[in-house]
């Protein structure tokens, strides 16, 4: 049998609203609601595809990082501090998001080569979109606001990052004769799925490094001037956190490195208030 969206919409309002005969003669009658409640959110269909998660809390628009020590012979922090408050009042998000990176296949490798515009169509091909910063940056701190998906300190690192990076050579990128070659000769990233430990808080994998990806600044922020950023960094000695963002690559920018993933409405019908637009504070990394 189908299902009414508007119906699924109401029903926390349904719950609330349910009738209860008054004085209760027992406790009988609000077991009857509880049941009545517990029958309707079972009705429910599934809030995201088996290949998605859901993301579902109060997330924090403002949040500083505060390095307490840096790596050795790079610029990176080796750990941040972790009494970071927020300095805006937090927003309800609720969304999926792809488990893994494109093409979200445990055992493939990730897609790289790809720029924003490709990686929005392919989103929407798939009945889904790319995923906006605050988005990304959510499903990567969790409701902790870590730095990192899996705590505050670098190394040891769950994930495939740190790695050294080799020369590039432009002009065989360009080429579509070389291209392959180049990019495989370049290639560090890790099939999906490899990292099983390299998990947020939400259930998503390889937010932090193995390949950056892609996401929509102005999905949150209409008057953005940076339409197309870059978070999680990829398998070199890069950023690698959550929060911290690169945005001085346009939409037709494509590298060895960068990827994407998808995000998309919950399809259970509940509805939740439309946060205000955000405004991230500029985090940003030269890679």
């Amino acid at each position: 049998m189908g299902w009414d969206p508007d119906l699924f919409a109401a029903i926390p309002w349904l719950v609330a609203l349910t009738p209860l005969p008054l004085p209760l003669a027992s406790g009988a009658s609000w077991a009857a609601a509880s049941l009545l409640a517990l029958a309707l959110v079972d009705a429910l269909p599934p809030a995201c595809p088996d290949d998605m998660t859901l993301v579902d809390g109060l997330f924090c628009p403002d949040l500083p990082y505060t390095c307490l020590r840096n790596t050795e012979n790079t610029y990176r922090c080796a750990e941040y501090r972790r009494d970071a408050r927020c300095r805006a009042p937090t927003q309800l998000r609720r969304y999926c998001i792809d488990r893994h990176e494109w093409p979200n296949q445990r055992g493939a490798a990730p897609r790289v080569y790809v720029d924003w515009d490709e990686a929005q169509a392919l989103c929407a091909g798939a009945g889904k979109r790319l995923c906006s910063r605050v988005e990304w940056v959510f499903a990567c701190e969790g409701e902790k606001r870590l730095p990192y998906a899996w705590g505050y300190t670098r190394q040891p690192s769950p994930c495939n990052i740190d790695r050294a990076v080799l020369d590039f050579d432009i002009d065989a990128l360009l080429d579509p004769r070389s291209r392959e070659e180049e990019l495989a000769r370049l290639w560090q990233a890790n099939p999906i799925g490899t990292h099983p430990e390299c998990q947020s808080s939400w259930g998503v994998f390889d937010l932090n490094g193995n390949v950056d990806e892609w996401t929509d600044d102005r999905a949150d922020n209409p008057s953005s001037p940076h339409i197309s950023t870059l978070n999680g960094a990829y398998w070199g000695k890069v950023r690698a956190t959550c929060r911290i963002t690169t945005t001085s690559h346009g939409p037709t920018f494509k590298f060895y490195q960068v990827g994407f993933r998808c995000c998309a409405d919950p399809r259970d019908g509940i509805q939740t208030p439309v946060p205000p637009v955000t405004v991230l504070p500029r985090m940003e990394a030269p890679n």
